[in-house]
């Protein structure tokens, strides 16, 4: 009679186990499977696969010239937008992949408080934040107030708990004031990813070895949302500009050259690329664990728009110039 209650409190143990895992495995697969289909407006680029040269002369000798060899992906047409990105928080909001926490934010213009987009316990990187909500336009490095275009458009209202565009004409202007962790979980949140820096590079050259990433691998104002020639000239009037406001590139991709910054994938190195490689990522955080970030922007300089330009930051920064586009491989 013992043998038969030990067998029966097991059996129903292993049952009641075996169930959890799989309401478990359900629930997750069908969240994957219902986040597989992208905002409507998203646009993807075939890019096909082929070889180039990576690299190139840059101020920090960071950029050594190697063949490298590419599989074909899928890249967004234009960095994501306000409206896009609203899209994402409102769906990871209902799911429980996100909170908004009022946290103190310090610049060169004093110390505030802004609210935030935070990850919670069930997203990935949780309690990191993600996007600064509704900031004022930001402070240059010299405490001199931004344009109040460079303000982050997106706000929350908590009556209806629902986050919302300020300004309905920003809403195809490419979304900013976000953080790594926040291009990385709207990429995870469909099941796409952010471009390797390998991938970023391939399509910002267009097939052509472009030296800009434009639509002839030439710069000027005409092609591009850029600050100048000359590095550390401040302009009062400068912002973002709606995605595709400038010519694509040979394979249909806008902005690659200026408006915001593009987080990459990858993790920073100097030393990291090597000669025939095969879409290589580097996943070592190294000794600060800088993510890449490419492209320029509205309020950069010549220099930092090359195609083999490379720039990194930590992956909590993000302000008025940083944003991002995915990848679909």
């Amino acid at each position: 009679m013992k043998h038969d209650c030990l067998f029966f409190i097991t059996f129903s143990i292993i049952c009641i186990t075996a169930f959890s895992s799989c309401k478990k495995e359900e629930t997750n697969s069908s969240y994957l499977s219902s986040n597989d289909t992208l905002p409507a407006n998203i646009i993807l680029r075939p890019i096909p696969t082929g070889q180039f040269t990576m690299g190139g002369n840059t101020i920090q000798n960071d950029a050594p010239t190697v063949n490298i060899t590419m599989s074909a992906f899928e890249m967004s047409a234009t960095e994501i937008t306000n409206n896009e990105y609203i899209d994402f928080l409102n769906a990871a909001y209902a799911f429980g992949w996100i909170s908004v926490e009022a946290k103190q934010v310090n610049d060169p213009c004093g110390s505030y408080t802004e609210n935030m987009i935070v990850g919670t316990d069930i997203a990935p990187y949780a309690g990191e934040f993600f996007l600064q909500l509704g900031e004022t336009g930001g402070c240059t490095s010299g405490g001199d107030p931004e344009h109040i275009d460079n303000k982050s458009w997106i706000t929350f209202n908590s009556t209806n708990s629902t986050f919302e565009i300020l300004d309905s004409t920003k809403g195809n202007w490419p979304v900013n004031w976000v953080k790594w962790y926040g291009a990385y979980a709207f990429a995870d949140y469909y099941n796409v990813s952010l471009p390797t820096e390998a991938q970023w590079e391939y399509a910002a050259r267009g097939g052509q070895q472009y030296e800009y990433p434009t639509d002839d691998g030439t710069l000027n104002q005409s092609k591009a949302n850029y600050n100048g020639d000359t590095p550390g000239v401040y302009n009062p009037n400068g912002h973002a500009e709606p995605v595709a406001s400038y010519p694509a590139n040979p394979y249909g991709l806008y902005d690659m050259a200026g408006n915001v910054w593009e987080w990459c994938q990858d993790y920073y190195s100097s030393s990291f690329y090597t000669d025939g490689a095969t879409d290589p990522v580097n996943t070592s955080a190294g000794t600060d664990s800088k993510r890449i970030r490419r492209g320029g922007s509205w309020n950069y300089h010549t220099t930092t728009l090359k195609t083999y330009a490379r720039a990194s930051d930590f992956q909590n920064r993000g302000n008025n110039h940083f944003g991002f586009r995915i990848v679909k491989n």
